[in-house]
């Protein structure tokens, strides 16, 4: 209910047309890429992934939907000290269908406190706020395997306070909700390349993977002073994960040991399909850590991002990632380099699997940023992925390989 709170506001608040009180604005990407070089993966393809949440990836073939998109954001002053934000989202990887990113109600409390309510990003990454704003950062695209997650949005209420403590300004924040989100791309994606062992029972529906975060609770501090900037983030939420199965019955017509004829059940006699059930792999606790900011010097930015993710799951999963990027604070010419790196670490001997590390990857970055002015910036990036986490006796979690991707692209708002 909570992406529709915009729509009651505007409903009774329909003179602000005529009162200018609706503030417009937008970006968006034109981005196109090609593979040069690496491994073959399990899919048959050198494939580079870009974007985990849309899953969008390069192949040898040039591309330009991968990662082109546009936004537009609308803003209303709905009332004093209540605003209503509403933003769209169409991307070339979603068939530029477009989707409510934002939907949330604002409401200034006192002078420095602010309660917002509906949808909008999760404060994960030091980058949550614009993550999709190719404009707001130097790069081309947030590294891959550091902003990974299915669910950057959520669904629930926020309150913001700021205060001043000598140089710094502090903003914490406490935030709560849920978010669900059907169809999830990532489980075709990956068990088409060797991953995702579920479900329990039953044969997998592709297509049909819904994941939910439940019961989202988490604060965030924001700190900052004239050449410093820095963003600390904790949540816990419950991870659900299900899809659509079926079951298939052998008959022995003939009673004569030999199956003759096999039948597919999707659905129970209700008429409502076979959904797979909860297990240790699909239903757990989860915690995500974060700590990410920059440092401005004179002529260079520091830019990093570090997040530590727990599962509460069957293998005690755990994922350290880290990103560091520094890059040549010019007005116009910004050249840049950065490294993130990725792990997935074992930690419970579930089923006799055993402990360890069980997938490892890098991503190096070398890139150069042009701004054509105010509004546009066109970008040339070179990225270099390295798959680590090939270790015998292990299988290899991570199923990408060595890819190596050459991208331009040009980053605008208005």
């Amino acid at each position: 209910m909570f992406r529709y709170l915009w729509l009651i506001a505007l409903v009774f608040c329909t003179e602000l047309l005529a009162e200018d009180r609706f503030h417009f604005s937008g970006y968006g990407s034109l981005v196109g890429g090609k593979v040069i070089g690496g491994e073959v993966d399990p899919s048959g393809e050198k494939e580079f992934q870009v974007d985990f949440y849309d899953y969008a990836f390069y192949t040898e073939e040039l591309d330009f939907e991968q990662e082109s998109m546009v936004a537009l954001q609308m803003r209303a002053d709905v009332m004093d000290r209540l605003t209503a934000t509403i933003q769209l989202v169409a991307k070339g990887a979603d068939g530029w269908s477009p989707d409510i990113d934002w939907a949330y109600l604002s409401y200034q409390v006192g002078q420095d406190g602010t309660l917002m309510a509906g949808r909008r990003m999760l404060p994960m990454y030091y980058f949550s706020e614009y993550m999709e704003v190719g404009y707001a950062y130097p790069w081309l695209r947030p590294p891959a395997n550091l902003y990974w997650w299915e669910i950057t949005q959520f669904n629930g209420l926020t309150y913001a306070h700021s205060f001043y403590l000598g140089d710094w300004t502090l903003t914490p924040s406490v935030f709560g909700g849920r978010e669900t989100q059907r169809d999830i791309k990532s489980h075709d994606f990956w068990r088409n390349r060797g991953g995702y062992y579920f479900p329990e029972a039953g044969t997998y529906i592709a297509g049909t993977a819904d994941v939910t975060w439940s019961k989202i609770l988490g604060a965030n501090l924001a700190m900052s002073n004239d050449w410093i900037d820095l963003r600390a983030s904790y949540f816990r939420t419950h991870y659900n994960t299900t899809a659509d199965v079926f079951f298939t019955d052998e008959l022995d017509i003939n009673n004569d040991g030999v199956v003759d004829q096999r039948i597919e059940r999707r659905f129970k006699p209700d008429g409502t399909p076979f959904v797979s059930g909860d297990w240790p792999l699909t239903d757990f606790d989860l915690d995500f850590y974060g700590l990410g900011g920059s440092f401005t010097f004179e002529h260079v930015i520091v830019l990093f991002d570090y997040n530590y993710v727990v599962y509460d799951d069957g293998y005690g999963s755990e994922f350290p990632t880290f990103y560091v990027s520094m890059v040549y604070n010019h007005e116009t010419w910004q050249p840049y380099i950065g490294l993130s790196t990725a792990k997935l670490e074992l930690t419970k001997d579930w089923q006799g699997f055993g402990v360890g590390d069980a997938e490892e990857h890098q991503i190096m970055t070398l890139g150069l940023r042009y701004n054509l002015g105010s509004s546009a910036a066109i970008k040339l990036e070179y990225n270099d992925f390295q798959d680590k986490g090939d270790r015998s006796p292990w299988f290899d979690f991570s199923y990408h390989n060595d890819a190596k991707l050459l991208s331009l692209g040009i980053d605008f708002v208005f």
